[in-house]
């Protein structure tokens, strides 16, 4: 059998995670986490831990008949991170969201230990700041203020 190469193997995560979560699989979604992983969202709070983010989003493909499609995906082997822009579809409603999930991996495991999602959205003009909730920018070393 192939070894799969490291790019292919964190697709291969990013795959099966997007079919867990269409089929509502709290357990196969999970099971592509390591157990502290988080997801950010630009709003809303962050979902901490593999079996909240495996519950959160089977209940949600249950309530509103969400799917996701895998459109593009970049990977970056040096940085165990790959980028995937994706279509989601809401049955219950008719709408169409695109976005990007930035996925950051657990050296060794192949574990998501990361997602940070960004949607393709017109700006909350209630929010003084259009970024991810609760993620740490200054932190992490991105600009918090006007560059001039």
């Amino acid at each position: 059998m192939m070894q799969l190469t490291i790019a292919q193997r964190m697709e291969q995560v990013i795959r099966t995670y997007i079919q867990a979560c269409n089929n509502a699989d709290a357990k196969a979604i999970a099971a592509c986490f390591c157990p502290d992983a988080v997801h950010y969202f630009p709003r809303g709070t962050k979902w901490l831990g593999a079996a909240t983010i495996g519950g959160n989003f089977a209940k949600r493909v249950q309530e509103l008949g969400l799917s996701w499609t895998v459109d593009q995906l970049l990977t970056d082997v040096d940085r165990r991170a790959a980028i995937l822009e994706w279509t989601q579809f809401n049955k219950q409603s008719g709408q169409i969201v695109r976005g990007v999930d930035w996925f950051v991996f657990e050296p060794g495991t192949f574990s998501i230990q990361e997602v940070r999602c960004y949607i393709a959205a017109p700006p909350y003009p209630d929010m003084s700041r259009q970024e991810l909730r609760d993620f740490d920018y200054a932190g992490r070393g991105y600009p918090t203020t006007q560059i001039e």
